[in-house]
């Protein structure tokens, strides 16, 4: 049974895509630059943060270019954000079996908090790191270690789950040696990636079946 649970945030615990992609949009349209579809494709490190890739696709505006963003989706980002589909079920029966669970996100942490309030105000999370919180972001495994720094069991595989949608989350989970968990598909994440971890991953298309299985341990007492 796991000790602590980690989320990442964006597409895990939240649809938050609406959001950024208009905010993208507004900024991109303001500084003269290629729609977002283009611009990502062509110029986005997908080992990096958004805010990391700003320099990329923005340059020597990029700082102002940020603070446009942030200010743009403070304004009109937050009514499009919603919980991710049984979402909250799940992180009910984490804080009823007093699982420990914590949002390790590479979102700017202004934005991250208040959705995280606005979307689940009645689930208590024991830590919420976003962007700049540890020494390195996701998929680096800083956060993992920064966000479970206080804990008194061994963080390993057995102890810790990491969930995610991406392969930022996946090769944090790999790097820190706990449990990743792939919600979904998995994005920028190549053909035969999720086919060559599949001893070592677990991989669930929803929370119906990620809660399924954790109730499956908690009702059969093991790990």
């Amino acid at each position: 049974m796991p000790k602590a649970i980690l989320f990442d945030w964006d597409d895990t615990l939240a649809h938050t895509r609406p959001a950024v992609v208009e905010s993208m949009e507004y900024v991109l349209g303001k500084y003269g630059k290629e729609p977002w579809d283009i611009t990502k494709t062509k110029y986005r490190d997908t080992k990096k943060s958004l805010k990391e890739n700003f320099p990329n696709f923005f340059a020597d505006e990029a700082a102002a270019a940020y603070q446009d963003y942030l200010n743009y989706y403070t304004l009109h980002g937050y009514n499009k954000v919603v919980p991710l589909e049984e979402a909250f079920n799940f992180l009910q029966v984490c804080n009823d079996k007093k699982i420990d669970i914590f949002i390790i996100s590479n979102k700017e942490k202004s934005l991250l908090l208040k959705e995280v309030s606005f979307c689940f105000p009645n689930i208590e999370f024991t830590k919420i790191l976003g962007n700049g919180d540890a020494l390195k972001n996701k998929p680096e495994p800083d956060p993992v270690f920064t966000a479970l720094k206080d804990v008194n069991y061994k963080i390993d595989k057995n102890n810790v789950w990491l969930i995610g949608d991406t392969k930022q989350d996946t090769e944090c989970a790999y790097s820190a040696g706990v449990q990743p968990i792939l919600l979904g598909k998995g994005k920028f994440m190549e053909d035969n990636y999720i086919k060559d971890k599949k001893d070592s991953l677990l991989v669930f298309n929803n929370f119906t079946e990620i809660t399924d299985y954790l109730i499956g341990i908690l009702n059969n007492g093991s790990n």
